[in-house]
C-alpha cells in the first residue's frame, strides 16, 4: 500500500485532504488501512451520495427464455474529501487513474444486482475496472460487466407481445443511513446505436429510485426497466398465413359435386390434420414452456374449428344426399335376383318417400349454397376483429 501511495506522490505531487494535511505522509498517518474500509464521511450525519450511470453496448434477448443478458459499462460517482490533492505545477488539475490491485487502496461502494442470475467483470488482458480521482476528491469508478438478469415473460399476447425486463441495484452492507444511491442526472442509462436484437426492437428505458425495508435495515434501491417490442412479421409469415390458406382451402369442398363424396371428405380430413400439425409445431417450437393460452393459440384454435365445421358440412351434405337417394329408390316392390325386366323407379316410389327424398336432396344443395357465403363472411369478420386488436395490444 505504501509503495502505491508513494508512486502516486512521485507522479502527481502531494495530496492535500480537506482536513488540512499537506503531505502524502499526513494522509497515510491519519487514515492508514481505514482508507479502503471506512466510507467517506463516516461518523457524520449525512450518508455518502453515490450516483450511477450505465452505457449498454450489447443486449441478448432470446424472446422465449426468462433471461436478459447485458454487456455494459457501470459507472459510479461519489465524493471522498480524503482524496483531495494538489498537483505539481507542471501538471495542474490532472486526475489520478487507478487500476488492478491499486483499486483496493480506496473505499468503493459494494453494489450488486438483486435479480442477478449470472455475471462477471470483463477480464480480457486485464480486469476492465478503472478508478479516476479528481483533484477535488471526486471519484469515478467504471467497470465493464456482463450480467444475466431474470426477466419473467408475459406471452399472453404473443406474437404481438411487449416484454418489460427489470434489474435492480442495491448496496449489500450499507443502509440508507450510510449510502444514498441515486441515478445520474440527465440520461442515466444509454444504449449503443449499434445494438440490434433479432426478435425485438428496444422501445424505452425507464429508471426509478426507492427504499426497501429488510430485517437488517432500510436499503436504497436503483431500479431500471427496458421495454422490448417483438417483431411479429416472421411468426405471422411462418404460422398464421399458412393457417389462413388452409382455412380458405377447406371451402373448396363446397363447390365439389356431392356425388364425389369421397373427395370432399378426404380434402376436409387432410386439411384438418395439416392444421393440427401446424398448431402443434408452433407450440413445440416456440411455446413449449408456456402453460397458458396466447393470441397465437386462440387464432390457431379458431382456424381449426372452422376447418372442422367445413368437414362437418361435407359430411352432412353427403348424408342428406344419400338419404335422398335411398328414399327415391325405396319402391317397396320385391324382385327376384337376376330379374330381366326393368321398370322405371319413379313409377313405384311411394308418395311420402318421394316428398321426403326431394326435401333431403334440396337441403343438401341449399347447405352448400349457404356455406359458400356464410364461411367466407364469418372468417372475414374474424379477421377484421383479430388483426386490429393484434396491432393495438403492442
Amino acid at each position: 500500500m505504501l509503495f502505491a501511495c508513494s508512486l502516486l506522490f512521485l507522479s502527481f505531487g502531494s495530496l492535500v485532504p480537506v482536513q488540512g494535511t499537506q503531505t502524502l505522509d499526513d494522509v497515510v498517518d491519519i487514515f492508514g488501512d481505514k482508507l479502503h474500509i471506512m466510507r467517506p464521511g463516516y461518523g457524520g450525519d449525512r450518508p455518502v451520495e453515490v450516483k450511477v450511470s450505465m452505457h449498454i453496448n450489447d443486449v441478448v434477448m432470446d424472446g422465449f427464455k426468462p433471461v436478459l443478458t447485458l454487456t455494459m459499462y457501470v459507472r459510479q460517482y461519489w465524493q471522498d474529501d480524503r482524496l483531495s490533492f494538489q498537483n505539481n505545477d507542471s501538471m495542474p488539475g490532472r486526475p489520478i487513474s487507478l487500476s488492478g490491485e491499486d483499486i483496493g487502496l480506496i473505499w468503493t461502494p459494494d453494489l450488486f444486482f438483486s435479480n442477478l442470475v449470472d455475471g462477471f467483470v470483463q477480464d480480457i488482458f486485464k480486469d476492465n475496472v478503472m478508478i479516476r480521482i479528481s483533484p477535488n476528491g471526486r471519484v469515478l469508478s467504471s467497470q465493464r460487466v456482463s450480467v444475466d438478469v431474470r426477466c419473467p415473460l408475459n406471452m399472453r399476447y404473443f406474437p404481438a407481445d411487449t416484454q418489460v425486463c427489470r434489474f435492480n441495484m442495491e448496496s449489500y452492507s450499507l443502509t440508507a443511513n450510510d449510502i444514498a444511491l441515486l441515478w445520474m442526472d440527465g440520461e442515466p442509462i444509454s444504449v449503443d446505436d449499434d445494438v440490434s436484437i433479432p426478435q425485438f426492437s428496444l422501445s424505452t428505458v425507464n429508471v426509478s429510485t426507492s427504499q426497501q425495508m429488510f430485517t437488517t435495515g432500510s436499503y436504497m434501491k436503483l431500479a431500471a426497466s427496458i421495454t422490448f417490442l417483438r417483431h411479429m412479421g416472421g411468426h405471422v409469415t411462418m404460422f398464421q398465413i399458412p393457417s389462413i390458406l388452409l382455412v380458405i382451402s377447406s371451402w373448396i369442398s363446397f363447390w365439389i359435386p356431392v356425388r364425389l363424396a369421397h373427395a370432399r371428405i378426404l380434402i376436409g380430413i387432410l386439411l384438418l390434420l395439416g392444421h393440427v400439425a401446424l398448431s402443434t409445431m408452433a407450440r413445440a417450437l416456440l411455446l413449449s414452456n408456456v402453460a397458458y393460452m396466447t393470441l397465437l393459440d386462440i387464432w390457431m384454435a379458431i382456424d381449426t374449428t372452422l376447418i372442422f365445421f367445413a368437414l362437418l358440412e361435407s359430411v352432412a351434405v353427403v348424408f342428406f344426399h344419400r338419404s335422398h337417394d335411398q328414399m327415391s329408390s325405396d319402391d317397396g316392390v320385391a324382385r327376384p335376383d337376376g330379374g330381366a325386366e326393368t321398370i322405371p323407379m319413379t313409377d313405384f316410389v311411394k308418395p311420402e318417400h318421394a316428398a321426403t327424398g326431394r326435401k333431403l336432396g334440396g337441403m343438401s344443395g341449399r347447405m352448400d349454397l349457404i356455406s359458400r357465403i356464410v364461411f367466407p363472411v364469418l372468417y372475414f369478420l374474424i379477421n377484421i376483429i383479430y388483426w386490429p386488436y393484434l396491432s393495438s395490444v403492442q
